[in-house]
């Protein structure tokens, strides 16, 4: 009688155990094949209403304002935008260049590139010309382009060596010293050889 009830307990396990098996691998592929470095991004330090504005513009990247055939108005992502650069403070953006997206580091090097106080911008650019595992995605008008993040600040935001057609906003040096400006041109022109 014993021997029967082991024999059952071990018929009923050695059928349960492939089920467990093949579900296990199928939820564990499924963890694997769509994962995003985000879910794993450290937020402490970062205000909650920072976080909100940034999960949205994650989502919508970077518009230069110029509104293509369709009519979509982009003043929406601008001020959303703006309002990150300028509300958050040095430490949050500083916290965001390391969030694994394009859009969100190209807000965060332009907020900190923006802000007055901000004295260490020499370095920060010249960071910003290795950091290329993540694009930003730029629309103006109906064109769209993927950029790197330094390539999106040279063009659009500080343009120090006018290859590109200037805006209002590009004619401000930012506090960079002619040879703080020659060694980014510098390095940046050698990283796209």
């Amino acid at each position: 009688m014993e021997y029967k009830r082991r024999k059952n307990k071990l018929h009923k396990f050695s059928i349960l155990l492939p089920l467990f098996t093949v579900i296990g691998i199928g939820v564990t592929t499924i963890i694997f094949t769509n994962y995003e470095k985000s879910w794993s991004f450290n937020w402490s330090g970062i205000r909650k209403n920072i976080k909100d504005s940034i999960a949205i513009a994650e989502i919508q990247g970077i518009t230069s304002g110029v509104v293509g055939y369709s009519g979509t108005s982009t003043r929406d992502e601008i001020k959303r935008r703006k309002w990150i650069m300028t509300n958050a403070t040095e430490q949050e953006l500083l916290k965001l260049i390391e969030y694994p997206s394009g859009t969100v580091k190209a807000i965060a090097y332009e907020g900190l590139i923006k802000k007055e106080n901000y004295n260490e911008k020499a370095e920060l650019i010249s960071k910003s010309i290795s950091d290329n595992e993540f694009s930003v995605y730029y629309q103006s008008g109906c064109l769209g382009s993927k950029l790197s993040v330094s390539e999106y600040l040279m063009r659009f935001v500080i343009n120090i060596d006018n290859s590109y057609p200037t805006s209002l906003e590009t004619n401000n040096s930012y506090g960079l010293t002619e040879l703080e400006k020659n060694k980014i041109l510098f390095k940046y022109h050698n990283s796209k050889n």
